[in-house]
């Protein structure tokens, strides 16, 4: 199985392509989306704006590369970048794969959300069994920004942080999380298994 990670042009991917090749696929960084993957991911590390700054440029590849049916796996702001748009520093548009928006968690803990936190499954339909093995566990989160979708069908894990934040949703094609699987451990490797055995059929 072969996965390619999406560089928007900065951060560190090397755990994540360490986490991927231990889940037992080829794994090889990208710039340019390509579709001759069997898992494609959008990376949660990076800052926001360099992520749009590539979007601007590589947008519309990387959304028809998605909507040709190839399984996408988006991790914290990659998951993020799904949705309509976002408030994080001014609007911008996202790919519009997913119906929703992007703004900062409306909580009075301190932000970002850092640390360990618990995931619980809302949904065991569909693809959401892709989460049965790591309900009630603890996944890494780092963030400040949460997804407001506008249809809670897809969403599959929720975290509580003063409020409820989506954690985890799952289309026909797309996986979202808005943890790190990278850098939770056990519990993200356990997602990652049953992700690559469910890409294998």
């Amino acid at each position: 199985m072969r996965a390619f990670i999406i560089n928007y042009g900065v951060g560190n991917l090397h755990s994540l392509v360490s986490s991927l090749r231990r889940a037992g696929f080829e794994t090889s960084i990208e710039k340019i989306p390509r579709s001759d993957c069997d898992l494609l991911v959008l990376p949660g590390v990076g800052s926001s704006a360099a992520a749009r700054r590539y979007l601007d440029v590589y947008g519309d590849v990387l959304r028809d590369t998605i909507k040709s049916g190839v399984m996408t796996l988006g991790i914290c702001l990659g998951m993020q970048l799904l949705f309509e748009y976002s408030l994080e520093h001014g609007y911008t548009r996202g790919l519009g794969l997913l119906d929703g928006y992007v703004d900062r968690i409306p909580t009075k803990n301190k932000l970002p959300h850092m640390g360990w936190n618990k995931v619980y499954m809302i949904n065991r339909s569909g693809l959401c069994t892709l989460f049965e093995a790591i309900d009630k566990s603890y996944t890494y989160f780092m963030h400040s920004y949460m997804v407001y979708p506008r249809h809670f069908d897809n969403i599959c894990l929720v975290s509580l942080y003063g409020v409820l934040i989506p954690a985890g949703m799952a289309t026909t094609n797309i996986v979202g999380v808005q943890f790190h699987p990278e850098k939770s451990g056990h519990t993200g490797l356990t997602l990652l298994n049953t992700l690559a055995r469910w890409v294998k059929g």
